[in-house]
């Protein structure tokens, strides 16, 4: 008993696109040069004729299928693009759900609390990408108010409020404690990922916005 062959997949949209340049190429070639051809004979005359007749219909053909070709591939690339927005999307929503059971589940504010005894010691919380949240010793006042500062975007990122981190995007602190120049993570979804290290217990943002919603 003969094996069976597997079955032969269909080419890709970008393979398509590629055969259909190639084919109209060497139609457009051939063209050109069977009309820089001169036949003497009315045999030779009459047989560029009919294949000039012949690639008038090709070249067409040829110039529907690279159309063609081109619509697949930026018809894919949409599609792509609207799913990979849709997942970013469900992905961030399902962060901020899953972050607000658990921060109604907290009652005790934690040492990452950066409430405003806080801001004005010392050692303060600080978020990186290599060990999440991390206690960092900055010396300079500035640093510390851009901590305090930056931190009560995070508090209304995560209680859903409109906030920007435009003023911390490529600004930095010095931690004396590692002794390295620390860089302000603008990154909402990777904030929204770590929100399981932020508890800032009673969100005075949250408040006030309640009250401006009852009001």
């Amino acid at each position: 008993m003969l094996p069976t062959m597997a079955a032969r997949t269909a080419p890709s949209n970008h393979t398509r696109y590629r055969h259909a340049r190639a084919r109209l190429a060497d139609l457009e070639s051939l063209r050109a040069v069977l009309e820089g051809t001169r036949p003497r004979t009315r045999g030779k005359k009459a047989a560029k004729t009919r294949q000039l007749n012949k690639l008038a219909r090709q070249i067409p053909a040829a110039k529907g299928l690279l159309t063609k070709a081109r619509n697949a591939i930026a018809k894919a690339a949409a599609s792509h693009t609207v799913t990979k927005r849709e997942g970013s999307q469900k992905r961030s929503k399902a962060a901020k759900r899953g972050w607000l059971t658990r921060r109604a589940r907290k009652a005790v504010p934690s040492r990452l609390t950066p409430t405003p005894a806080a801001i004005s010691g010392k050692v303060l919380p600080f978020l990186t990408y290599e060990r999440g949240v991390i206690d960092v010793f900055p010396p300079s006042k500035d640093d510390r108010s851009k901590i305090g500062r930056y931190f009560g975007r995070i508090d209304r990122l995560l209680c859903n409020e409109p906030v920007s981190f435009d003023e911390f995007d490529g600004d930095s602190i010095y931690d004396d404690i590692s002794g390295r120049r620390l860089p302000f993570i603008t990154d909402r979804e990777f904030i929204l990922a770590r929100s399981d290290e932020f508890n800032f217990g009673v969100s005075i943002y949250r408040d006030r916005h309640e009250l401006d919603r009852s009001a």
